[in-house]
């Protein structure tokens, strides 16, 4: 008999496969090593296809993002691919691209990947090469994104935002939107890792990113514009427009920071940590399951309850929308659950805010030129049905249509098919 669900499902799962790298990144969370083998203690690929078979079973349609050091290394990257879409979930590599094939590209798409999230963090080619310790690096991840779309796949860049390249948002945006991403993700630093050694964004500084970045969200046409790592996004649009969609906490966008709630990440050796930043584990997967680990922890557990929360972020009106970055009050006072060194922003003592707006059912949703082609293909006396179904999903979430948003959906709709028909 299949135990009761006691907590919320992931929406997302990163498992770092390895430690081993190309690259030497000057902000490395995991400070990875760069060997030219894999560590006898990582996970094998049989603990790791049955990692996914267990995820799948309760979880079809889940987001894996195979990520490491750089995953492109693994030497059995394909056949965890194959194994994971077979298990029912959506599987996506986190990587720089430098050591991206046409020829790769196109096996990996047959094994059943979706996309890339290719790492580019400045418009300058020497400025990203500098910053990830490799001359061509840049032109090579560019090559990247294009090789992912050519192969079929939506492409995504990442972008670390940091002291130095703060001032190129707008120009990483135009260059997204010049390399055909479908998605821009920007990062900001958690200074762990080789992070530490890195000059973090000041809260000021923190705060006009985020606002510059939402400026930019709501007029950005073609591509998706979106923050990670920021709970204080959510308090950001809040401000600066209250009845915006793009506040509204439901859904995989929805409020606060995912970590435990619907998000965790998986090191090599199998350790279950809140995100990639906390390095405090949940358990371990060699001695036990992931279900257990993630129903049970208490550090899970404790993460999930926002009455835990303390300082500025315990007595902010903002704290379901928001609640603060747990890794950052860790790494400034060792408190998992203290306020958030990184906002500056003072309480006001009001009610606390559960941000759910009406939606305007005739508003206009963008459609990115991906989601466009793939529309295209849906056979004609469906395509209305299924048109206005994504739109109105588009709408509630605050998004756009991306190929992204449709495979999301299509996945959602077979598995409650399959759940519907057992």
């Amino acid at each position: 008999m299949e135990p009761a669900q006691t907590s919320p499902l992931p929406y997302l799962i990163a498992v770092n496969l390895t430690r081993r790298c190309n690259l030497a990144c000057a902000h490395c969370y995991m400070d990875a090593e760069q060997r030219s083998r894999p560590a006898s203690d990582e996970l094998s690929d049989q603990a790791l296809g049955a990692l996914f078979r267990e995820i799948g079973a309760r979880a079809p349609g889940t987001i894996l993002v195979l990520t490491g050091g750089e995953p492109l290394l693994h030497p059995g990257l394909e056949g965890l691919v194959a194994a994971g879409a077979e298990a029912g979930l959506r599987m996506v590599l986190g990587t720089n691209g430098v050591l991206l094939t046409a020829d790769k590209a196109a096996r990996l798409k047959a094994a059943g990947l979706e996309g890339m999230g290719i790492s580019l963090d400045s418009v300058s080619a020497k400025s990203h090469d500098d910053f990830r310790g490799m001359s061509g690096a840049f032109e090579r991840s560019c090559t990247a994104v294009r090789l992912c779309r050519e192969a079929g796949m939506h492409a995504q860049i990442h972008f670390t935002v940091t002291r130095k390249n703060k001032a190129e948002i707008r120009a990483a945006v135009e260059m997204a939107k010049f390399l055909g991403a479908a998605i821009l993700n920007f990062f900001f630093l958690v200074c762990v890792g080789r992070g530490e050694s890195r000059m973090d964004l000041a809260p000021d500084e923190y705060e006009n990113a985020l606002r510059e970045i939402a400026e930019i969200q709501g007029k950005s046409r073609g591509i998706l514009v979106q923050t990670r790592c920021t709970p204080h996004f959510k308090r950001v649009l809040h401000q600066m427009d209250a009845k915006s969609p793009y506040t509204r906490a439901e859904g995989y966008d929805g409020g606060g920071c995912l970590a435990a709630s619907h998000y965790c990440r998986i090191t090599p050796k199998g350790e279950v940590t809140p995100c990639p930043y906390i390095e405090l584990s949940a358990g371990n997967l060699t001695q036990g399951g992931f279900w257990s680990v993630w129903d049970d922890s208490r550090l899970f557990n404790s993460l999930r309850d926002p009455s835990l929360l303390g300082g500025r972020c315990g007595g902010c009106e903002y704290k379901l929308l928001c609640g603060g970055c747990r890794a950052r009050a860790l790494v400034d006072a060792g408190d998992l659950m203290g306020e958030d060194p990184s906002c500056e922003y003072e309480p006001a003592g009001n009610a606390v805010i559960s941000a759910t707006v009406p939606i305007d059912p005739d508003a206009p949703v963008d459609w990115t030129p991906e989601a466009k082609a793939r529309l295209a293909k849906v056979p004609l006396f469906l395509r209305p049905v299924i048109k206005k179904k994504l739109e109105a999903r588009a709408r509630a979430e605050g998004i756009s249509v991306t190929a992204e948003l449709m495979a999301r959906h299509r996945a959602e709709r077979e598995r409650d098919l399959g759940l519907k028909f057992k």
